[in-house]
């Protein structure tokens, strides 16, 4: 059983899954993700609601908040922003080191992208607390615009990005 956090275009689902969707380098969410004893939180500002077990689409699924990988290999952070659906990703993208994205031979996988101490926030709605969360996942086709000072185009198809003067950070 794994606590998880699901954030859709509509809202945020927080339940029990009993499957961890994961597997070598990120989720596999090939059909539809059960939860049990299910939160709902509407991004509309309407109050939570108790919704039982739900069962949420794929495609719904823009970020999803994971337990950290319990094996931590040394990487090179870097600064990212991303825009997705009705949020905005403020987080740590890591790499691992010499990776130069221009470069690199190997390409993401998954449907999903992992970053690191990200504040998620719902653009358009100051009064919303933004979500500090550890790790997550972000469906990387739902990407719509991002900053990093990498070039990510091979994580994020179809999003527009400006690059961002940085280096790495820790």
């Amino acid at each position: 059983m794994a606590q998880l956090e699901l954030f859709t275009p509509n809202g945020v689902y927080a339940g029990v899954a009993a499957r961890l969707p994961l597997v070598g380098d990120g989720p596999i969410l090939d059909r539809p993700l059960s939860l049990d004893e299910a939160r709902w939180y509407p991004n509309d500002g309407t109050a939570a609601a108790q919704h039982g077990t739900v069962s949420i689409p794929p495609d719904d699924i823009l970020v999803v908040v994971l337990p950290q990988p319990e094996l931590k290999v040394h990487a090179s952070s870097y600064p990212i922003t991303l825009d997705v659906g009705p949020y905005r990703l403020r987080g740590r993208f890591e790499t691992q080191p010499g990776f130069d994205p221009d470069r690199a031979l190997t390409r993401p996988g998954g449907a999903f992208v992992p970053l690191h101490d990200v504040v998620i926030e719902l653009r358009g709605r100051a009064d919303a607390e933004p979500a500090e969360r550890a790790y997550v996942q972000v469906n990387r086709f739902a990407v719509e615009a991002g900053v990093s000072p990498l070039n990510l185009s091979y994580h994020f198809p179809g999003a527009t990005f400006v690059e961002a003067e940085g280096t790495a950070v820790g």
